[in-house]
C-alpha cells in the first residue's frame, strides 16, 4: 500500500496479529466507549452506515444489528489482515448486511453522500492528514448526517497503557519519544481543543466532545492479554519499532512484571479515559 498514510499500514499489518490475539481484551478496554459513541448515532433500521478503522469487525456487526436486514454497513480499514478477519466474523455470524473494503480515509474515493452516518471506536487517530481524512469521511455522508467516534484521553487517564509503559522506563532508563497532539498516534486527538479544531477545518458542524472515564477490571487471562496487546499501542508500541530481539524479550518482561504489581486478590484495576465525539456532516 503507498500513501500519506503507508507508515500506518505497514505497522498495523505487521501488528494484525498480535493484536487479534489481544482481541478480547481490546474489546474488554474499549467497546464501552463505542457503544456509547454508537449511541449518538441514533440509528434506525434501513440505514447505510461507515465503519472508520473497523479492525476485525466486532463494531461493523454491532452497527449491522442496529439498521437491520434492510440497512448496510460498510467497515473500512489500512490493514487487509484485519479486514480478512473481519470478513470470517461476518460470515460466521451470518451477516448479509455488511461489507468490507481496504482503505485509506485521507485518499481514497469513499463516495459523496453515499451514507447515512460514520462511526469510529479508536480508528481515527492515526491519520498524517488528520484534516483532509475527516473531510473525506464528511463528503462521504450526506449533508447534516450524524458521524460519531471515540477517541482516547491522554496517557496519565489511561493506566492501561501509562503501567505497561511504566516498564520502558526500567528496562532502557528513559521513556521513548511518543507522538503528540496533531502527530499519529493513540494520543493525536487528545485534547478538545484539537478535536474541535480537526472537525471544523474539516467542515463538520455542531461538533461535541465529552469525557467518558472507566475503570477496566482485569483477571486470570485478561491480564496476559493486557501485557501482549501493549505491543500494539503506547510507549510499548514506540519502543518496540527498532528494538532488537533481546530488548524486545526484555521489555516484555518488565511489562509482565510492571503489571503484576498491580494485581491485588487476583484483580487488576486500572483506569481508562476517552472522549466521546459526536458532530454533523
Amino acid at each position: 500500500m503507498s500513501g500519506p498514510n503507508t507508515e500506518q499500514a505497514e505497522f498495523w499489518e505487521e501488528r494484525a496479529p498480535s493484536w487479534l490475539e489481544a482481541e478480547q481484551h481490546v474489546a474488554k478496554v474499549s467497546s464501552r466507549f463505542g457503544q456509547l459513541a454508537m449511541a449518538r448515532l441514533g440509528l434506525g433500521s434501513g440505514e447505510r452506515v461507515l465503519d472508520v478503522g473497523c479492525g476485525a469487525g466486532p463494531t461493523t456487526l454491532a452497527l449491522a444489528e442496529l439498521v437491520g436486514t434492510d440497512g448496510e454497513v460498510v467497515g473500512a480499514d489500512i490493514s487487509p489482515t484485519m479486514l480478512a478477519a473481519a470478513r470470517q466474523r461476518a460470515a460466521d455470524a451470518g451477516a448479509r448486511n455488511v461489507r468490507f473494503v481496504t482503505a485509506d480515509m485521507q485518499v481514497d474515493d469513499l463516495g459523496s453522500g453515499q451514507f447515512d452516518a460514520a462511526f469510529s471506536q479508536m480508528g481515527v487517530m492515526f491519520f498524517a492528514d488528520p484534516v483532509a481524512a475527516f473531510a473525506n469521511i464528511r463528503t462521504a455522508v450526506h449533508p447534516g448526517g450524524p458521524v460519531a467516534f471515540a477517541c482516547w484521553q491522554g496517557l496519565f487517564s489511561n493506566e492501561w497503557m501509562l503501567v505497561p509503559g511504566s516498564a520502558v522506563l526500567t528496562v532502557t532508563g528513559e521513556m521513548p519519544p511518543m507522538p503528540g497532539p496533531g502527530e499519529p498516534g493513540p494520543f493525536s486527538l487528545s485534547e478538545p481543543g484539537r478535536v474541535e479544531e480537526v472537525l471544523g477545518a474539516a467542515g463538520f458542524s455542531h461538533v461535541d466532545v465529552v469525557p467518558h472515564d472507566e475503570v477496566v477490571v482485569l483477571v486470570g487471562t485478561e491480564i496476559e492479554s493486557l501485557v501482549q496487546m501493549s505491543k500494539a499501542v503506547g510507549p510499548v508500541r514506540q519502543a518496540m519499532k527498532d528494538a532488537d530481539d533481546d530488548l524486545r524479550r526484555r521489555l516484555m518482561d518488565g511489562v509482565r512484571a510492571a503489571v503484576e504489581e498491580r494485581v491485588v486478590d487476583g484483580e487488576l484495576r486500572l483506569s481508562a479515559g476517552a472522549f466521546i465525539v459526536s458532530a454533523r456532516a
